[in-house]
């Protein structure tokens, strides 16, 4: 069952806190492909639509919901160096007490997402994400012909650099 905002936010606000603390950059981009990775693979149904856009998957509609919960104080910004990431904001805290199920219910797969996204760059993400998106297209294909299917689309991603991120993204489909 698709969660309502509320629970979709309570999800996101865990999500950025996981990330924060690990001390880890948070910005937009991480948010999208962790949210991508957590519907597409970890089987959280937000049920936010992705599109394949310029750095791989890319919701219009998650980006309109962080803007929402940044308006209602469930996530902050923070000036990072030269860059800005997302912190939790003060309500949190109600979130925390008011959705604990939903919360506690989808903590393992934020984990995940955290573990293995959370220390990548934009560049690192863009061909994992983009390998999910096929391997959710094409789930019985090759690893090779997956790795086309995001060359044609992404031509800066070298072939070894495709094939190494459908490998991973299948490995990940194994756990």
């Amino acid at each position: 069952m698709t969660m309502n905002d509320l629970q979709r936010s309570a999800v996101i606000a865990s999500l950025v806190r996981a990330f924060r603390a690990e001390d880890l950059f948070c910005g937009e981009t991480h948010v999208q492909k962790s949210v991508f990775l957590l519907q597409g693979l970890l089987g959280v149904d937000l049920g936010f639509d992705f599109i394949l856009y310029k750095y791989g998957p890319f919701s219009f509609e998650l980006q309109n919901h962080l803007t929402k919960m940044r308006a209602d104080d469930m996530l902050a910004v923070k000036a990072l160096g030269y860059a800005a990431t997302f912190d939790v904001g003060p309500q949190i805290e109600y979130l925390e007490k008011n959705l604990p199920k939903t919360i506690d219910r989808t903590r393992d797969a934020i984990n995940f997402a955290v573990e293995h996204l959370g220390r990548l760059g934009v560049k690192q993400l863009e061909p994992l994400a983009t390998a999910l998106y096929f391997t959710k297209q094409c789930p019985k294909e090759s690893v090779s012909k997956r790795a086309l299917l995001i060359r044609e689309v992404k031509p800066h991603i070298s072939t070894e650099e495709a094939e190494n991120a459908v490998k991973t993204i299948d490995g990940w489909r194994d756990q």
